[in-house]
């Protein structure tokens, strides 16, 4: 209803209010680098080339600029006319020696006569105004509207004591009367009001922006910062500190810091302005320098602070101080400290706790080791052994060592009778130092590690960070192994470059048969035959196609047909492929490449994970690969579909991958690590694409083409030793 009455009013107003239309005084002017009239040309009845004048237009709509009309002398002819915003343009005779304007709502112009002859091809310009004008027989208006518009746009205003709207309002009033209007926005800025003659003509505007009633607080602390503010006692943020809006007026400031005394101000915040609150705050604490024995743990009021020596602040007042060691008497120690005065001390060393061990071996001249310290040889009592849990190791030559776990207690002596057996020295390495060693489940020393173990079959096993690597080993008085070497499978790394992480997926090398296996069925073509045994060593392949956002990373352009992030990157040749590698290979100091074509077919079946399946992954396509029945005629995101036994995907379908061999007839012998032909004309591509059918999409189909080849269904990934 209010927008029905606002427009009722708008009407009125626009009928009696704007009812004369005259030519603005000094308006008219020659447009001289203005060529409507020349690239929009036209002419008239008698062929002459037409002028244009350019019709600007004050108080008349765009509606009601569409009803505007013109005349002239006799011999002037308006030819065409346009309606660009806020003008009307007309193309009418050259030579015409007035014009003449008329609208159905307004009374029409005087005449115009032209000071200059009106010339042909040529663009001229005047303004015409609407104006209210008593007219007989016509009502003077008995409205018109009040708009205020306030600053900030949240401010509510009131008209004649009445709120109406926040941040602007317009509302229709009788004319020759006077309105009170009223600004106000909470307690944070000084209202405004006023009042105002509504008069006829244009709508009366007030515009006013109301000034603050607030300031800021920017808070500081010395020494030091970080302490906690409070204004008026709310929490309000930590030093260094600056307030949101705070009302003019007195505001409370308090500070406090953990080890500092806490200090308040009155600071007193004015319109608009920023007052500085600068707090120098005063030390509560002291600072204390404490050691003791290096392999001693310091506590003070029982909390640990550090291993033998610790410097820091502590309150003012009384603390305990402890040095704790494992079997040892904890020594104590009572601080009393004043705020403001640095303190060094020394706590006395714990004072070590003994047993005793008695042990003894058949043979005799075993080393002993307590805790990885040699302590003798059997038959022996040793009187200082430090009370708790010790490793007692027990070594001779020929024969295989004894480990195990003891208790010693204090005053007490413990007595432990071993008999050796014999057996052989075994070497025991993993790929780095420091791995622990179990044989047989018994904890037995870290790689790399020479042990006597005895005759018979034996459980080895290395552990690092909870994984674990186990072999079976059989020690023989003749013969047999005398030295292993434990392998920890290789974990999937994430290689970041420029901001772009990919993935590489360990393989754990094996054997498989390369080629058409039974599981391929009836589409093998004569290109994967004979079938034949490979065997691989360890290495790694990209759990993803490479992306075109990893391409773009390292070649600065993307060249693929299909656009987007996490789409494969394609149109990329083989040579191409071996520039991107260049490239990554020096910003990352790897050694990446295509991976071989034995090395595709073995991850693509799943490597020693493998279940037989037909496609990389499963023997449903439709679950593991996007090809040419679900693709769409496009490359999809890698990774959308599910991965095969290793984790990988889209190793069928989605686009075709280089492979680093020269293309070649198989053999049917077996081979290690093959490479392919030593030479060639074309390069091996595997795996199928979003274009092509499922039976291209097989584990061991595979094709080949020109190393320059670029084609929007053709990618690649890593490999990598």
């Amino acid at each position: 209803m209010k927008r029905i009455f606002i427009t009722v009013i708008m009407l009125i107003l626009c009928q009696f209010a704007h009812s004369q239309l005259s030519v603005v005084k000094g308006s008219f002017k020659i447009l001289g680098n203005d060529q409507t009239a020349s690239f929009d040309k036209k002419t008239d009845d008698n062929s002459t080339t037409c002028a244009v004048l350019k019709i600007k237009t004050i108080n008349i709509d765009e509606e009601e600029r569409k009803e505007l009309d013109f005349s002239g002398d006799g011999l002037t002819y308006f030819v065409d006319r346009k309606y660009p915003t806020g003008e009307v343009w007309v193309w009418f005779s050259s030579g015409a020696s007035y014009i003449q304007f008329s609208h159905p709502k307004y009374s029409s112009t005087e005449k115009f006569y032209f000071p200059d002859k009106i010339e042909a091809a040529k663009t001229y310009e005047i303004t015409i105004e609407a104006k209210w004008a008593a007219v007989s027989g016509q009502k003077k208006p008995d409205l018109n509207y009040l708009v205020v518009k306030a600053e900030p746009a949240e401010a509510q205003i009131y008209i004649d004591g009445i709120y109406v709207a926040d941040g602007e309002a317009s509302k229709a009033m009788p004319v020759d009367s006077e309105v009170e209007w009223k600004i106000e926005y909470g307690d944070l800025y000084h209202p405004q009001s006023g009042k105002v003659s509504i008069t006829i003509g244009e709508p009366v505007i007030v515009n006013k922006t109301l000034l603050p009633a607030f300031g800021y607080i920017s808070v500081s602390t010395k020494p030091e910062s970080g302490a906690i503010v409070f204004i008026d006692g709310k929490k309000a943020g930590e030093t260094p500190y600056r307030s949101d809006k705070l009302k003019s007026g007195e505001h409370k400031v308090k500070v406090l810091k953990e080890m500092y005394k806490p200090l308040e101000k009155t600071v007193i915040v004015t319109d608009g302005n920023t007052v500085t609150a600068e707090m120098n705050m005063l030390a509560n604490f002291s600072q204390l320098t404490i050691s003791t024995d290096a392999e001693s743990d310091i506590y003070i009021d029982n909390e640990y602070k550090a291993k033998g020596k610790w410097t820091g602040r502590l309150s003012e007042g009384t603390h305990l101080a402890e040095a704790r060691k494992p079997s040892h008497e904890t020594s104590l120690k009572s601080l009393n400290l004043v705020a403001g005065k640095d303190e060094t001390t020394v706590i006395d060393n714990p004072v070590p706790i003994y047993g005793i061990l008695d042990v003894n071996t058949s043979p005799l001249g075993a080393t002993i080791y307590i805790d990885g310290k040699n302590c003798g040889t059997t038959p022996r009592i040793l009187s200082e052994v430090l009370i708790g849990r010790r490793s007692l190791r027990l070594e001779k030559t020929g024969c295989a060592p004894v480990n195990k776990e003891i208790t010693i207690e204090k005053d007490k002596t413990l007595s432990l009778s071993e008999k050796l057996q014999t057996g052989r020295e075994i070497s025991i390495k993993t790929d780095r130092s420091g791995d622990a060693i179990y044989v047989d489940g018994t904890y037995a020393g870290t790689t790399p590690l020479s042990i006597s173990m005895v005759y018979g079959a034996h459980t080895v096993k290395a552990v690092r960070d909870g994984k674990t690597a186990e072999k079976q080993i059989k020690v023989q008085q003749i013969g047999g192994e005398t030295s292993i070497v434990l392998s920890f499978e290789k974990e999937a790394e994430t290689i970041i470059v420029k901001g772009v992480s990919f993935t590489m997926i360990p393989v754990k090398g094996g054997s498989f048969t390369m080629g058409c296996t039974s599981e391929q069925g009836s589409d093998c073509y004569d290109r994967e035959k004979p079938s034949h045994q490979v065997s691989l060593s360890d290495y790694m392949i990209g759990k993803y196609e490479v992306t075109q956002e990893l391409w773009e990373a390292v070649m600065g352009s993307n060249p693929s047909y299909f656009k987007g992030n996490t789409l494969p990157v394609e149109q990329v040749s083989w040579n191409d492929c071996q520039e991107f590698i260049r490239k990554l290979n020096n910003q990352t100091g790897k050694n990446f490449r295509l991976p071989t074509e034995a090395e595709w077919e073995y991850a693509a079946r799943g490597g020693n994970r493998s279940n037989g399946y037909k496609y990389s992954g499963s023997n449903n396509i439709g679950s593991v690969a996007w090809y040419s029945d679900n693709s769409g005629s496009k490359t999809h995101p890698v990774g959308t579909k599910s991965p095969n036994e290793l984790g990988i995907y889209d190793m069928s379908g989605n686009v075709w991958e280089w492979c680093s061999d020269w293309y070649g007839n198989y053999s049917g012998s077996s081979q290690t690590n093959p490479t392919g032909p030593a030479t060639g004309s074309y390069r091996v591509y595997r795996g199928g694409s979003w274009s092509y059918f499922a039976k291209n999409c097989r584990v061991s189909y595979r094709y080949h083409y020109n190393p320059g080849l670029r084609y929007y269904n053709l990618g690649f990934r890593l490999a990598l030793q």
